[in-house]
């Protein structure tokens, strides 16, 4: 049986879902182009109609309460709902159509090109938006629904969302053949603490609940910085240059092994001293997936799987004409927490 509801209480939860983004009712009316005194009635009467309080006043802004939070999930699922229902409405004729948004960090998105360009010839009338972005700026993105999906790494699973996990890539110590440091086959923490690390520096401040990456692991071990940069092709060319080492996993080191010639750089495994990477389709909680969204998912979860059953490689070996060649990843048993 379906309730009778207000006629206009998808648009207070639109409103109210804007405000609580931007914690202010004169942003969220700019976003909307909606007068602020329209905002806030529309936030006036949602209170009314569910009989509590989703935000506390303050002089300097609003503050959304516990139960804002609780009624900000259910909207985002709510939209993503009847996104869902007119995606799936609209494939009714058994084609594909309509947009997807996703997320990748580069490591991934480089593996991923020649399925997803398959997949889009495929299915023409599918508009596929691709938004490469590190992995805490993905976990955020899921969680808010601003992507479908992430295709992305993490240390550790989600505490609320879900991580399929696809491939596992371990830790690499990188640095140049001919290092003057005397580095160990296998580093302990104490070899690792002495070395001048080229450092991997990310812009985002940590939140709440910071997204488990390996930077953040190795933080402990980098004990001497002598440089910090947000790109890995150039942080490899730092360390070709001599002036130290850096930590990076198996995907990131593949994924930065062209346009240079890579000869003088060797990597050896970190995983007796930090975690594995696991990379995987993350999927915000609850989430209503539309079927081409659903469809590409499937389609990269075959792709990964393919290539994780070939033969591994040694992450320490050299190819000829000077490409490093690194550890192909680990293929690692499927799991999902937060459903």
């Amino acid at each position: 049986m379906i309730p009778e509801l207000n006629g206009d209480f998808l648009q207070w939860l639109r409103g109210f879902y804007y405000v609580a983004k931007t914690g202010s009712v004169r942003r969220a009316a700019e976003l909307m182009h909606r007068n602020p005194s329209t905002i806030s009635y529309q936030l006036r009467s949602l209170e009314t109609e569910l009989n509590t309080v989703l935000f506390d006043r303050y002089k300097k802004g609003l503050q959304i309460t516990p139960e804002g939070k609780k009624l900000l999930g259910w909207t985002i699922t709510t939209f993503e709902t009847l996104q869902s229902m007119r995606s799936a409405v609209g494939t009714s004729d058994g084609h594909l159509q309509g947009d997807i948004l996703m997320g990748a960090t580069l490591p991934v998105a480089i593996m991923a090109v020649d399925t997803i360009a398959a997949f889009q010839a495929e299915n023409p009338q599918v508009n596929i938006r691709i938004q490469r972005a590190l992995s805490s700026e993905i976990a955020q993105a899921v969680k808010e629904s601003r992507l479908d999906f992430g295709l992305t790494g993490m240390t550790n699973l989600p505490k609320l969302d879900s991580l399929e996990i696809l491939l596992k890539a371990r830790p690499l110590l990188v640095m140049r053949k001919d290092s003057i440091w005397d580095i160990p086959p296998i580093p302990t923490e104490a070899d690792l603490e002495r070395l001048p690390f080229v450092v991997f520096q990310t812009s985002q401040e940590e939140s709440e609940q910071p997204t488990p990456t390996l930077q953040s692991a190795t933080r402990r071990l980098q004990k001497n910085t002598v440089i910090s940069v947000n790109n890995y092709h150039i942080i490899m060319q730092f360390v070709r240059s001599g002036i130290g080492v850096a930590i990076m996993d198996e995907l990131c080191y593949r994924a930065t092994m062209f346009g240079s010639d890579w000869s003088s750089i060797i990597s050896c495994p970190l995983d007796h001293l930090l975690p594995n990477v696991l990379y995987g389709i993350l999927v915000r909680r609850h989430k209503h997936i539309s079927p081409q969204a659903q469809a590409l998912m499937d389609t990269l979860r075959r792709h990964f799987t393919t290539l994780a059953e070939q033969p591994l490689g040694s992450a320490d070996q050299t190819q000829k004409g000077g490409q490093p060649k690194a550890a192909r990843p680990r293929r690692k048993a499927s799991s999902r927490k937060g459903d």
